[in-house]
């Protein structure tokens, strides 16, 4: 639990203690933030640019074609991860808004604040949010915070409201009759909304997983969730009925992005296996209108290896700026797919960064149903 208390402005920083994830902890409906910028952001997404992204089913789709590039195309590789556009004042303006992008690596570990750890990748998609971001870019910052956890912060102790059984006094925001829970990516965040008050109260914060603070915005009728109000302009505002889509198309325990986006164990393709015969996935399907092959978007190694790209989100598919939609994918046409196609490596997951490669040795879980499909 992390406790930070000022009294005035010239006072020394608390000490931090060790963060606490605490996953059931209840949540009273908080007192507003006592700031002289209580109005909502305008830093916002609108829903409708998140309606249309998946599908709820899809037609019979080719898979991976095994054709050979044409003789004028050189051999599709999986390219290293594109530099971050710098935000810059004229603008092409047939240029496509590009989600924010990762490198293939997860990032380590990283405490802005000692004894609170960042969610290092949403921090780092909010740091490239501008005034006048585009939906497309506010929908990568969407995209990187399916993973991880976010803190809240709590008026007082939590660690003695959790142990009086009180419900958490979490920070709120509203505005006429709109509310919005107030969550960070990071220590330093959070540390920036309590020094932009006058005389702030004591103060804990508490980590919570993302899905989990996503479904208690939804359950307690917030109109939506601000992430690090107080570091403009790198800051979003996503509405309840945007949260619900989100986790209406995607696993509600973020179990894939969790595994791909965390620092890498040695048994963590193993794990991913394993989630794969278990968990939906997604696809990335050309019907061929823009000149791409018909089918399932594969990936080709420098080494000649050829890969399925799967993805734990639509969003992450979207995130390509390929035009490919996205499909939903069951264990069973997965396995169906790789038993078919045995020139298949396995599955590259989440290729906008995080990814992973997986291959066959760690998708014996999937491959095993095929075998019940053809018993």
């Amino acid at each position: 639990m992390a406790l930070f208390s000022r009294r005035k402005k010239t006072a020394d920083p608390s000490t931090v203690e060790e963060d606490a994830a605490v996953a059931d902890a209840p949540v009273e409906d908080a007192p507003a933030e006592e700031q002289a910028e209580d109005a909502v952001p305008s830093v916002g997404i609108s829903v409708q640019a998140f309606r249309g992204v998946g599908a709820d089913a899809g037609p019979e789709v080719a898979a991976p074609v095994d054709e050979p590039a044409a003789p004028d195309q050189e051999e599709p590789v999986v390219a290293p991860p594109r530099p971050r556009r710098e935000p810059t004042i004229n603008v092409v303006e047939d240029e496509k808004p590009r989600l924010p992008l990762a490198s293939a690596l997860p990032p380590e570990d990283t405490h802005t604040i000692e004894g609170l750890k960042d969610n290092v990748l949403l921090r780092e998609a909010l740091a490239e949010i501008v005034e006048g971001a585009s939906n497309e870019e506010l929908l990568g910052v969407m995209r990187q915070s399916m993973q991880g956890h976010l803190y809240l912060r709590v008026h007082g102790d939590a660690g003695e409201q959790i142990g009086a059984g009180q419900a958490l006094s979490v920070a709120v925001i509203r505005e006429d009759e709109k509310s919005f829970l107030l969550a960070f990516s990071s220590g330093a965040a959070l540390r920036a909304a309590v020094d932009a008050e006058e005389d702030p109260a004591a103060t804990s914060a508490m980590a919570q997983p993302v899905g989990l603070i996503y479904q208690q915005v939804i359950d307690g009728g917030f109109t939506g969730i601000i992430i690090d109000n107080a570091s403009a302009p790198h800051r979003v505002v996503f509405p309840t009925e945007l949260l619900q889509q989100a986790l209406d198309q995607g696993d509600s325990e973020m179990t894939i992005k969790g595994l791909v986006s965390a620092p890498r164990q040695s048994d963590t393709a193993a794990r991913i296996g394993e989630v794969l015969a278990k968990k939906k996935v997604w696809v990335a399907v050309s019907d061929g209108s823009t000149g791409a092959p018909v089918g399932i978007a594969e990936a080709h190694t420098a080494d000649g290896k050829r890969f399925l790209q799967v993805f734990s989100h639509p969003l992450e598919v979207v995130a390509l700026g390929r035009d490919d939609r996205p499909m939903p994918f069951e264990p069973e046409q997965l396995a169906k797919v790789l038993s078919s196609h045995s020139e298949l490596a396995g599955v590259i997951v989440d290729s906008a960064g995080p990814s992973i490669a997986v291959e066959r040795d760690a998708l014996a879980p999937v491959m095993v149903l095929a075998v019940d499909l053809e018993d």
